[in-house]
């Protein structure tokens, strides 16, 4: 058996730009919060839930309480019936769409779910609206979730239980939005794009080769759900074009105080001891950290320097970093947003792990600029990074490395590299 697996927004209902609207009038009914960036691409998770922790850490600098989740969720409910009630054309279904649903429910091949990045009151209210069923269908909500893989990901969990499968035989995502594409990228799944007009050339540029308008051709959606392969991985790089803020980041903090799980992972474990090995010298006199998030790498970098500044744009994550250093009188910490705020002392030593591809391009020339400005001569370099693809990374850890290969042989000198199966580590030494 096969799983079609479907968004709601601009995929099964025409819904975008209500759903849009009545979300941003709940934060100014409940919270007073009246500027919001409606562009939701450049959000780090663009789900209800990740959208909306991401603009209270923006406002307030914390994650919202359940109780404050809940009113905004209610407020956000009843702004839509509203819009309903006044004008229920805002809320129909993409042409096809009930029809088609019935009729995959009865082919023996297909089994059908849905994953949305909407909670799951708003969305039933709007599919209710549009005259779509889907209380009977296995189904997976932003109230899962503040990621839309992990939110995908449960629906097919959900799916598997509901359908008595151990596994499917074939996964497609079907969707409307950018990040539906990267989130089948991210998940290794074949897509179905739904659009047309100006929405349809984002998708086709975003690496999108199965795009339908519509679901009334039934022959053509089955056609398109058996031919349907994994959008091109390398063209979605381009769509996340800002620097991650630092709101970002405190959200995951908030959420979770170790979201890579750098203190139990044994890749970060392995990553760590390879990245201290590789070190040039057995001592540093003064070393710079960028990103050093909750400590981990910190503790052991310290063992090898006599001053190190480590600094981070979270406040959670560098509390839990300050903790865990506090035994190391030479480490010192800084809340700093590089490149626009950047150390004015001159280091012997930098390290950037797994940081780079947060920024956009513009923001890493800038930042390589800051680091040769502040590296001594005959100083090091430190570079590592994740290299698989991330959906919510403006640049990836390849990019980030190779950029800095371009600094050479005039600014910097290439002094050794490694590479593993998930992760690129590269050294080099200021000129002089």
């Amino acid at each position: 058996m096969k799983l079609a697996i479907f968004d709601i927004d601009g995929t099964l209902t025409q819904t975008n730009d209500v759903d849009s609207q009545c979300f941003v009038q709940a934060f100014a009914n409940e919270f007073k919060i009246k500027e919001i960036n409606t562009n939701w691409s450049t959000y780090g998770h663009t789900t209800d839930s990740g959208i909306a922790l991401q603009i209270f850490q923006h406002n307030w600098g914390r994650v919202p309480q359940t109780t404050e989740l809940c009113q905004l969720q209610q407020c956000f409910v009843e702004l839509l019936h509203s819009h309903y009630i006044e004008t229920p054309a805002s809320f129909i279904e993409i042409a096809g769409a009930c029809v088609m649903l019935k009729h995959l429910a009865q082919t023996k091949d297909w089994a059908i779910a849905i994953a949305t990045g909407g909670w799951r009151a708003s969305a039933e209210m709007k599919l209710q609206a549009a005259g779509l069923d889907i209380t009977q269908l296995p189904a997976a909500f932003a109230d899962d979730s503040i990621s839309r893989e992990d939110i995908v990901k449960t629906g097919v969990s959900r799916a598997k239980a509901f359908y008595d499968q151990p596994d499917f035989e074939r996964i497609v995502c079907i969707g409307d939005g950018i990040w539906d594409v990267l989130t089948a990228i991210q998940l290794q799944l074949p897509f179905v794009g739904v659009a047309s007009d100006t929405q349809k050339p984002l998708l086709e540029n975003a690496g999108v080769e199965c795009i339908i308008p519509d679901f009334i051709d039934f022959e053509s959606f089955l056609k398109a759900l058996d031919t349907a392969s994994i959008p091109n991985q390398h063209k979605p790089l381009q769509v996340q074009n800002n620097s991650l803020p630092a709101s970002y980041f405190e959200t995951l903090y908030g959420t979770n105080p170790d979201p890579w799980k750098f203190e139990t992972s044994e890749y970060e474990n392995k990553k760590y001891t390879a990245t201290i090995a590789a070190l040039p010298k057995q001592r540093y006199h003064y070393a710079f950290e960028i990103g050093g998030s909750i400590g981990v790498l910190t503790e052991k970098l310290a063992q090898r320097c006599d001053s190190l500044l480590s600094v981070d744009v979270s406040k959670i994550a560098q509390k839990k970093a300050i903790q865990r250093c506090q035994h190391l009188p030479q480490v010192r910490f800084e809340i700093m947003c590089l490149p626009e705020e950047y150390p004015e002392e001159m280091f012997d030593l930098t390290v950037v792990s797994e940081v780079g591809y947060y920024w956009c391009w513009e923001d890493l020339k800038k930042a390589q600029q800051c680091i040769l400005k502040h590296l001594e001569p005959g100083g090091h370099l430190l570079l590592v990074h994740w290299t698989q693809y991330a959906r919510d990374y403006p640049l990836n850890g390849d990019q980030v490395h190779d950029s800095f290969f371009d600094l050479t042989p005039t600014h910097l000198r290439h002094l050794k590299g490694k590479r593993e199966e998930e992760y690129r580590l590269d050294v080099f030494e200021r000129v002089f």
